[in-house]
């Protein structure tokens, strides 16, 4: 099949470059500073004994970005964004193979015999000094923001000030609109780092200067003034009110939050309903395809790109039985389809596509201004 737009249809290795920024994305995920605020990666360890899948960390979008995958760089505005592509079942595995090669026993992290999830060899636990090892600054540009950003940042900092002792930065974000507010959060390794930075009045982050202060400071001054403490600045085991709270306490209407229009609940599929046909030719269409496997049961979607040889089929309910009684194939026009069972690999990629495209389909508007291109004549069909 055709690859899928932005996609490398085949790449057997990356470079030592980027194979060097992933292990250290990697490993940041899996680090102290990440997991006192990632609830994802914390939940994720939690119920694997300490395992991530390295298919789970595929899709974030840093590494994304590094395996040169369709990524969010953020300067979508539009509040339906189109969603991404799953990432291909080969970019899981090189991804897995390229961190396992990469590892070495010395490290902090471990990886499975069969490169498919990664773990610290030291437990997680938790930790709350993160605090006094912060500094809030701000001066940078609101809604202004790249893919490498915080990669930025953190090199910036490393070199301005003492020199590699960023833990940790995070963009502070508008909590309804998620931009970027142009202040930052940076964790420092010691508190007497983050306090010599928070000193620091020549600092200048591309031609924009910056305010640090002390974390605890800044917050301490912020509820002093009454105002409401955002959850990423939140001191550990203290207690805050909900924004809802905090605006009846203040006499404030809060926004109501748009309610979105209920979707049906996804359906469970049966990997045993969908059928890989081969033999393909003379580029039948969709209709075709679907009369022709009409044989083995109702047909409920096809994926099939225009000119390939190959497709997969998904129907009503599992067909094992018809498949064995098909076991010769089907005819379709002058060709006999071979047909097979998929494996788990394939049928996962295939569901993450048919969602993908299900999404798509919910955030496209209706047709109505302008005319309705068919795309090229590789463009994937789906029905």
């Amino acid at each position: 099949m055709s690859p899928v737009e932005g996609i490398p249809e085949v790449l057997s290795s990356f470079s030592d470059e980027i194979t060097q920024k992933v292990v250290s994305q990697v490993k940041h995920y899996l680090s102290d500073a990440n997991l006192n605020h990632d609830t994802y990666m914390r939940k994720t360890i939690e119920e694997n004994d300490g395992w991530v899948p390295v298919a789970a960390l595929a899709r974030f979008n840093r590494l994304r970005q590094l395996m040169e995958l369709p990524f969010d760089d953020k300067k979508q505005t539009s509040k339906k964004k189109q969603a991404l592509p799953p990432v291909p079942q080969h970019m899981v595995r090189l991804l897995g193979s390229s961190i396992k090669k990469a590892i070495g026993e010395d490290d902090e992290v471990e990886v499975k015999e069969d490169a498919s999830a990664i773990r610290r060899k030291v437990a997680y636990v938790p930790t709350e000094d993160w605090f006094e090892r912060t500094v809030h600054f701000k001066g940078l540009d609101y809604g202004v923001e790249w893919a490498d950003l915080i990669d930025d940042l953190t090199a910036y900092f490393n070199e301005a000030i003492e020199g590699d002792n960023v833990l940790l930065v995070r963009l502070r974000r508008n909590p309804r609109t998620k931009q970027f507010k142009g202040n930052v959060l940076v964790e420092f390794k010691t508190p007497e780092q983050a306090e010599s930075a928070s000193k620091r009045e020549d600092l200048e982050f591309k031609g924009k200067k910056l305010e640090p202060a002390m974390l605890p400071a800044y917050h301490d001054t912020k509820l002093a003034a009454d105002e409401f403490i955002q959850p990423e600045m939140r001191k550990p085991g203290a207690s805050y009110p909900t924004y809802e709270e905090w605006c009846v306490a203040h006499g404030r209407q809060p926004k109501p939050e748009k309610r979105k229009a209920e979707e049906p609940a996804e359906e469970p599929v049966d990997p045993k309903s969908l059928v890989r046909f081969t033999g393909v030719e003379g580029n039948p269409s969709i209709k075709e395809i679907k009369e022709a496997l009409g044989q083995l049961g109702k047909v409920r979607f096809v994926e099939y790109e225009s000119e390939a040889s190959e497709g997969i089929a998904r129907f009503d309910s599992a067909i094992a039985e018809e498949l064995e009684k098909h076991a010769e194939g089907v005819k379709l026009n002058e060709a006999t389809l071979q047909l097979a069972a998929v494996d788990e690999d394939t049928a996962n990629a295939f569901f993450e596509r048919a969602k993908a495209a299900a999404d798509n389909a919910r955030g496209k508007k209706r047709p109505g201004r302008g005319g309705r291109g068919r795309g090229g004549r590789n463009k994937r069909s789906r029905f």
